[in-house]
């Protein structure tokens, strides 16, 4: 019992499950994760490792990213996408109708990322798009905005 004991006492340390989670699942799969880091942990100790608990998680976690950094990824990393989306030739064309509407819109990608004075998102449709990037965009600023700076 006093193994148990220690472990819940150090888990309520560095706690990773939600007290108001409404997906019970998720809340045993994060107790176990926890648990599992506990034991990782125990052995490391066992094999004579000198790193307190929360080191110990932080060198974890550091690990745990620098080894999803070298998986490949479905998504265009974004500096490559920026370059292209700097450089190259783009032209506003029509949003393609779909279905029985009697024009098709999108929203504007960079009005969208503006916010008015009471702090809310700004929501602004066009029919206008650039099709090599596959975003749309208001025709008159917009579109030289979204293709001149780099910070979208």
């Amino acid at each position: 019992m006093g193994g148990v004991d220690k472990s819940y006492q150090c888990l309520s340390y560095y706690p990773s499950t939600r007290s108001r989670q409404r997906k019970y699942y998720k809340k045993i799969f994060r107790h176990l994760l926890d648990q599992a880091v506990w034991n990782a942990f125990v052995l490391y100790k066992k094999n004579g490792g000198d790193l307190k608990h929360v080191a110990f998680r932080m060198k974890l976690i550091e690990r745990l990213c620098e080894e999803g950094r070298g998986l490949p990824s479905s998504k265009i990393p974004k500096s490559i996408e920026n370059v292209a989306r700097l450089t190259g030739r783009h032209f506003p064309s029509l949003v393609t109708s779909t279905g029985n509407k009697k024009y098709s819109a999108r929203k504007c990608a960079v009005c969208c990322s503006k916010t008015n004075g009471n702090g809310k998102r700004v929501r602004r449709e066009t029919r206008f798009e650039c099709e090599v990037c596959n975003v749309g965009l208001c025709a008159a600023p917009c579109f030289q905005i979204y293709h001149t700076q780099s910070v979208f």
